[in-house]
């Protein structure tokens, strides 16, 4: 397993801040060289810590779109039902995120639509797909208040892929 050490960290999180930073820039906040900054990130990205660059959508844009949080319950937890959700649910753009969770539900889905006859539209295909969907839930997202996928470093340290 890799261990971070504190310049790990510190690359992890300027790069969560910004992703677009040159190669250049990152060494000179490091207070490193070149070569050895570069080395580093390449590093991380083998070892698969860093996954991929992104850019963040502004809220504004955002705007123009709803978001819904859908709670999902499987018809049934037979061998292979969770499977076939999760295949099936790859499949429809809409869906940005989809998480695996323990008691009553099964499923918390982050939808992304249109409007609301868009996401109607939507609920009606996943059922149409007969992917073992016993029911849902939704909910619309009023505001967003905090939205992040910033690992903190404070945790980053805690981790057991920090060295101690």
């Amino acid at each position: 397993m890799y261990k971070l050490d504190e310049r790990d960290i510190q690359i992890l999180s300027i790069l969560q801040e910004e992703g677009r930073i040159t190669k250049t820039a990152l060494a000179d906040k490091l207070n490193l060289s070149l070569t050895p900054s570069w080395d580093r990130l390449q590093r991380l990205e083998e070892a698969g810590i860093i996954e991929s660059y992104g850019a963040k959508l502004s809220s504004s844009f955002l705007s123009h779109f709803h978001l819904v949080i859908t709670e999902v319950e499987l018809e049934s937890h037979k061998q292979g039902e969770f499977a076939r959700f999760e295949d099936a649910i790859m499949d429809f753009d809409e869906v940005q995120s989809c998480w695996s969770v323990g008691g009553g539900l099964d499923y918390i889905l982050k939808v992304l639509v249109k409007d609301v006859v868009d996401y109607q539209d939507f609920i009606k295909r996943v059922l149409k797909a007969d992917i073992g969907m016993r029911r849902y839930f939704s909910y619309a997202v009023l505001n967003c208040i905090k939205d992040t996928n910033t690992v903190p470093v404070s945790l980053i340290k805690k981790s057991d892929l920090a060295k101690k």
